[in-house]
């Protein structure tokens, strides 16, 4: 049976167990975990973020089935698990309510979901009692900030006093991972845009930037051999409706949708919503 686009998924088991293509990034993510601690990684919206950090939350979860036939199956030790925090600060509702009360709520929520209760009042306090119960289990802890950005970049062009506001904020929030770094496995962040020069990380200074890096140039996003790889029947379908021959339709979806690159030496690659999209619709657009 064929699989089905992942039309604007980005959780990986639903993506795994409801038959949807997953384009293998495997490799790349046992690369970044077996060679440090901290990372970064800045992409534009909509280009596969959300599912890396779902995919890290899976792998350290253990959950082996979901990786079946996947680059990373016979690599992983998949008995050594740990506790992982996943927070999506696009999902706390900072427009309406501010960031520090909701993003507490949030924290607090978390811990109810490791079945931990937390006592703490503000934010970064219930991050670091929720870090440190999770380790007194004797695994250290993985922390997966997706969107890491969204309160800040929000108020850009439209309320600037509210942008620092936040952004101050979270650095407190942030520095908690730094205070707290024998307990932690694992820290991954992702969002948007970088903001090393504007004094959000400070209180997290050890980061390593994979946004321009040239091993992961390619993490996200999907190479020309991955696009002809993993989708060839629906090239094949899209060129014929289309009425272009093989190589005229990869030549127009090169024009169309290829052109990123993340590093000076590194391949382009495709955005893979628009390339889903495409091949959806078989319609330029």
């Amino acid at each position: 049976m064929a699989k089905k686009l992942p039309l604007g998924l980005q959780d990986f088991r639903g993506l795994i167990e409801d038959g949807y293509k997953y384009v293998d990034k495997t490799p790349y993510l046992y690369r970044m975990v077996t060679s440090g601690k901290f990372f970064f990684l800045s992409r534009p919206r909509r280009f596969g973020k959300s599912l890396t950090v779902s995919t890290l939350q899976e792998l350290f979860r253990g959950s082996r089935d979901l990786f079946k036939g996947l680059w990373i199956a016979d690599k992983w030790d998949w008995d050594k698990l740990h506790p992982v925090i996943k927070l999506s600060l696009k999902d706390v509702n900072f427009e309406q309510r501010g960031l520090e009360e909701p993003l507490a709520e949030r924290i607090h929520e978390l811990g109810t979901n490791h079945g931990i209760p937390l006592s703490a009042v503000t934010a970064r306090d219930k991050l670091r009692e929720l870090i440190v119960a999770l380790a007194a289990s004797g695994n250290k802890v993985v922390v997966l900030v997706d969107e890491y950005d969204a309160p800040i970049v929000h108020y850009l062009g439209k309320d600037l006093d509210q942008a620092y506001a936040n952004r101050e904020l979270l650095k407190g929030f942030y520095s908690v991972l730094k205070e707290l770094d024998t307990a932690l496995e694992l820290i991954f962040l992702t969002g948007v845009s970088k903001f090393s020069k504007t004094g959000i990380f400070s209180g997290i200074n050890n980061l390593t930037d994979l946004s321009l890096h040239p091993d992961y140039a390619t993490m996200l996003g999907y190479s020309q051999e991955e696009l002809e790889s993993n989708f060839s029947e629906e090239l094949e379908v899209a060129a014929q409706k289309l009425a272009l021959s093989q190589s005229e339709l990869l030549e127009q979806m090169r024009d169309w949708y290829n052109g990123y690159r993340f590093h000076e030496s590194s391949e382009t690659v495709y955005n893979p919503v628009s390339i889903n999209n495409f091949l959806d619709r078989k319609q330029f657009d």
